[in-house]
């Protein structure tokens, strides 16, 4: 099977499994959310790696989608140059998935260095503890990621 296809079975069933865990009559709310999952599209397989995007931190200057620094305690991302598109995705939503866990971040960065590969999201230090990876591969980690369409 194509990596696209394995990929969207694992979301769908983490999707029916979440439902049943809750039952079958689940709040609107809860349909919401499993609906609005559904809007993501470009689905990428791809190395995470962890930075700061607090000053004085090792992410360098201020984001650039707004020129301001921002706690690593929230879902923040760079994305490389290709993704970031000339900062087209600004403030944008993005699903970072790590083994049966998902977090929505955002967009606040590029990742325009050459360290940084076209398929790479650049994660800040409250998506890791959210998507609970252990310490021993903080640094860098496979995860699966898609951007809303």
């Amino acid at each position: 099977m194509k990596q696209s296809t394995i990929i969207f079975l694992v979301l769908f069933s983490l999707l029916i499994t979440g439902a049943q865990s809750r039952g079958k009559h689940g709040t609107s709310n809860q349909r919401v959310n499993r609906r609005s999952l559904l809007v993501y599209t470009n689905i990428t397989q791809a190395p995470m790696t962890i930075t700061s995007f607090e000053k004085g931190g090792d992410g360098g200057g201020p984001s650039s989608c707004d020129g301001q620094y921002h706690s690593n305690s929230f879902f923040f991302v760079a994305l490389p140059t290709r993704w970031y598109n000339g900062g087209q995705r600004c403030f944008d939503s993005i699903l970072i998935y790590y083994t049966d866990k998902y977090v929505q971040a955002m967009v606040i960065d590029e990742c325009d260095s050459d360290d940084c590969p076209d398929n790479m999201v650049v994660a800040s230090r409250g998506i890791w503890k959210a998507l609970q990876v252990p310490q021993s591969e903080w640094g860098e980690t496979e995860v699966t990621w898609s951007v809303r369409i």
